[in-house]
């Protein structure tokens, strides 16, 4: 998948990312003082969140988008956070070079899952740990299941078309997971599912960010919305659950945590 819209990604989907980076950085045991690799940095949620962890930590970030690079070094304008170019399957990087090495939900879009681990596993030292987590796409994610009810309500046809030509990137399961992280070699591996929620001040805070077509989905919601005359957005807001007096309302999130130890 190309992204070339950081900022609005940003705002649709970094928000989550942020909010999940504490639970994801405990369960990968970081230390402060680690050298932390972050493989398919993005805007730079997890790196944030390294170098914010304690004084000496530091991290070095990759990711093959160069507009989301050149995004990171400037919303995390810190010097132990250090910013590359690369892909996960082929890591720049000597053997044994971190003390971890973590991808922050962007599993899915590995274009070999299995290649890019073992590189992972290669770059980290003996004891260290690699650890990923990806949404758990098929049930723990409400903001799209919600936008996918109300699509289908307003217009099935399209969505049934945007189905049978869009790319569906793999989305393994925590079993999968398991055996890709054992068939490249890391030992006492350890999954989790990770849960958190988002509140939002309003439905706009929830749907403008739609409107910046950031990715696929959000921006198939978009011309969606224009082609209907607003009843997409019309019915999304019908379909929020819990909606509070003030218009605020939260929504629940679950991610897979998967973590192993280089050998």
């Amino acid at each position: 998948m190309s992204y070339t819209q950081p900022a609005a990604y940003d705002q649709f989907m970094g928000r989550w990312s942020a909010e999940l980076t504490s639970a994801f950085l405990r369960f990968a045991d970081l230390r402060d003082g680690q050298h932390i690799l972050d493989v398919g940095c993005g805007t730079g949620s997890l790196s944030r969140a390294v170098v914010s962890f304690g004084p000496t930590t530091k991290v070095t970030a990759l990711d093959p988008a160069p507009e989301y690079v050149a995004f990171a070094r400037q919303v995390v304008p810190n010097g132990r956070a250090q910013f590359e170019i690369g892909t996960a399957e082929a890591l720049p990087f000597p053997d044994r070079s971190f003390d971890s090495a973590l991808a922050l939900l962007v599993l899915q879009e590995f274009a070999d899952p299995r290649l890019a681990i073992c590189e992972m596993t290669r770059v980290t030292r003996a004891g260290g740990i690699v650890a990923a987590c990806q949404w758990d796409f098929a049930h723990g994610l409400p903001m799209f299941s919600l936008l996918w009810q109300a699509a289908e309500a307003v217009a099935p046809e399209a969505v049934a078309e945007h189905r049978k030509y869009q790319l569906h990137s793999p989305r393994s399961s925590l079993a999968e997971l398991d055996t890709l992280w054992q068939r490249c070699g890391l030992s006492h591996v350890t999954t989790e599912t990770l849960g958190l929620s988002m509140h939002y001040s309003s439905f706009e805070d929830y749907w403008e960010p739609f409107l910046g077509g950031a990715t696929p989905t959000s921006a198939f919601a978009a011309s969606l919305n224009a082609f209907s005359g607003g009843d997409l957005a019309r019915v999304l807001r019908e379909k929020l659950p819990a909606v509070q007096s003030d218009g605020s309302f939260v929504l629940p999130a679950r991610a897979w945590a998967i973590k192993g130890t280089s050998q």
